[in-house]
């Protein structure tokens, strides 16, 4: 899988992904596409064949038009380094989900101390984009 990290990211995000091993990562900034408005940078990861688009811009969904695009965009909860680096598990799994074209926000809930042992619970389809909801694994006594 092929995912473009945006800017608003760290760009630490690229070398946390490609320790999983699953993913080639790049950024915005790899790409020479900084600064590039959202409509077109979704346009050029598309043609540059970019499976998913990484994002903290939670208002990417209502804005751009994904109409004829393969690339799917995954919403980050955080733009924060020390956050984003806390919610990789759970971001490795909505990656995992993603189908092409699909639209994706993470809701990992508020309490950020539990985020790096969230799972997903649920897979929830809404008018411009689908959430992935995450709990956290209850501990059986």
């Amino acid at each position: 899988m092929r995912i473009l990290v945006d800017e608003c990211l760290p760009r630490q995000l690229r070398h946390w992904l490609e320790r999983l091993g699953a993913f080639e990562v790049s950024t915005v900034q790899d790409e020479g596409w900084a600064n590039v408005k959202n409509g077109k940078l979704l346009r050029a990861a598309n043609s540059a064949g970019f499976d998913v688009l990484l994002t903290a811009d939670k208002n990417m969904h209502y804005q751009q038009n994904f109409d004829g695009l393969r690339i799917s965009s995954v919403v980050v909860p955080t733009n924060r380094k020390r956050l984003v680096e806390k919610c990789i598990p759970a971001l490795q799994q909505s990656l995992e989900q993603v189908r092409p074209g699909q639209k994706v926000v993470m809701d990992l809930g508020d309490d950020v101390n539990i985020w790096h042992v969230m799972q997903i619970d649920s897979i929830e389809t809404e008018a411009h984009h689908t959430t992935h909801k995450f709990k956290a694994p209850s501990f059986g006594m």
